[in-house]
């Protein structure tokens, strides 16, 4: 029988020692995070490990959720969709059904790069990726103005990015 991958989220490992992430684990994180292309090879050289016990750490990484997928990040300008915008939704009256359609709607919509719910005035916050102002016009809309459960809505076009990141802070240990 299989032994089950350790158990990585928020865990301790005794009353005050650091989470079961050992300084090895966080490297290997560090290193795929900046780029998910290395070889096993490479990767286990820059944190020393042999390859078979790096692929084998990734591995379970992988299978305890630490790592929860591989992608390519692609440029929006080049495939288009140079603008950005940051829609601030508020719905009608938000309740778990309301909330559960309008989640379901959005995450439908390829052009809506994130959907957040947030605390404060509005209950949605949007990224939106778009061709240009006309073409966010259309959007807006389409699916903003005209959807059912929408009470109100703000919009606000990036001028420029300056920090744009999926690296998540690595704490060493």
């Amino acid at each position: 029988m299989r032994k089950a991958p350790p158990d990585f989220r928020n865990r301790k490992r005794a009353e005050g020692q650091e989470s079961v992430l050992d300084a090895i684990d966080r490297r290997i994180l560090d290193r795929l995070q900046r780029d998910s292309t290395i070889s096993n090879q490479e990767l286990a050289e820059q944190v020393g490990l042999s390859p078979p016990a790096c692929l084998k750490r990734v591995r379970a990484l992988r299978s305890a959720g630490v790592i929860t997928r591989t992608v390519a990040i692609l440029s929006p300008e080049v495939l288009g969709y140079p603008m950005l915008t940051v829609a601030r939704v508020k719905l009608e009256l938000p309740n778990e059904a309301a909330n559960h359609a309008f989640e379901a709607r959005m995450a439908e919509l390829p052009r809506v790069v994130q959907c957040m719910t947030v605390a404060g005035d509005f209950d949605y916050i949007l990224l939106i990726r778009s061709r240009d102002v006309g073409h966010y016009q259309d959007f807006a809309r389409r699916v903003l103005k005209l959807a059912p459960g929408i009470r109100s809505y703000t919009s606000e076009i990036v001028l420029q990015v300056h920090k744009a990141t999926t690296e998540v802070p690595i704490d060493p240990t």
